[in-house]
């Protein structure tokens, strides 16, 4: 019985090698974005789990399988992997980034583009997710519940 639970415990560490945790650089990204969005005098959008799982399923789709576009691997656009996690929504946005290694450099290279900076400040969007994969797929979907 000791082999049993010291093999399953093994294996344990070993999934947590491969699949790291980037709850620190999601926390950090959403908090960047609600200090900025309320600096410019817009409301902060409260964190969505369901907007987090469907930014981090994007950002680690785009990394395993080396694209990187806003339609997904299999076609499917924001609306529709929004609606396969169940989400109701009036209003849907989404920045992506690749290659920046802070969420600080990724707020920076949104804030720098128009569109992405639209986005980030968009009075339409009340809650936000992120996700982070890789060494630098950054990931942002924004959305308004109906």
């Amino acid at each position: 019985m000791t082999g049993k639970v010291t093999f399953i415990i093994a294996a344990v560490f070993s999934i947590g090698c491969f699949f790291p945790s980037y709850a620190d650089e999601v926390q950090d990204l959403t908090t960047l974005l609600n200090a900025e969005r309320k600096a410019k005098g817009r409301k902060v959008l409260r964190v969505s789990d369901t907007l987090n799982v469907i930014a981090q399923k994007h950002a680690e789709d785009m990394v395993a399988n080396g694209y990187f576009s806003h339609t997904g691997r299999d076609g499917s656009t924001l609306g529709k992997r929004m609606k396969r996690q169940g989400y109701k929504f009036c209003y849907a946005a989404e920045n992506i980034a690749s290659g920046q290694k802070t969420p600080e450099e990724t707020m920076s290279s949104w804030r720098n583009s128009p569109g992405h900076n639209k986005n980030n400040l968009s009075r339409k969007s009340t809650e936000v997710g992120a996700g982070f994969a890789g060494q630098s797929m950054w990931v942002l979907v924004f959305g308004k519940p109906c």
